[in-house]
């Protein structure tokens, strides 16, 4: 599959196929409620941060500090995912959003993902699927994060 030469409705069919297989019906409408476009202002966010400009031990100290955290993350995240393949838990709002956005990275790449998710939020209400695929068809798909 080509996502380079699909149109967005087709990326959104493809997208919304992967996302129902992988998460459910649930899972799938909860991630794409995330998903929507706020007004967040990063540039206000982002002098308060450059106006903190550290020096560079300091920076290299905290990219550092910033792999190991994030490498713990990484490992927690997969062992909790598994876990709500075997029904044990549920996930978090986060964790929903970062399995939502691998599976249509991995399905569509990062072009077909904004695909995705520009024609989705082009109109106020797209339709989503009002069939939920079965859990088994979820439980046999495997996401490796």
């Amino acid at each position: 599959m080509n996502t380079l030469e699909m149109t967005e409705h087709q990326l959104y069919e493809a997208g919304l196929k992967e996302l129902i297989m992988q998460m459910g019906t649930a899972y799938m409408k909860r991630f794409l409620q995330q998903c929507k476009p706020n007004d967040y202002d990063y540039t206000a966010e982002r002098h308060k941060w450059l106006d903190d400009d550290p020096d560079i031990p300091t920076m290299v100290k905290r990219i550092q500090e910033q792999k190991i955290l994030q490498e713990t993350e990484t490992r927690v995240t997969a062992e909790r995912i598994e876990a709500w393949r075997k029904g044990l838990l549920e996930l978090t709002d986060i964790e929903i959003y970062e399995l939502g956005a691998k599976v249509l990275t991995d399905k569509l790449g990062v072009p077909g993902s904004i695909g995705f998710l520009r024609h989705h939020f082009k109109q106020n209400e797209n339709p989503l699927p009002q069939q939920p695929m079965p859990d088994k068809d979820i439980k046999e798909r495997q996401i490796e994060i």
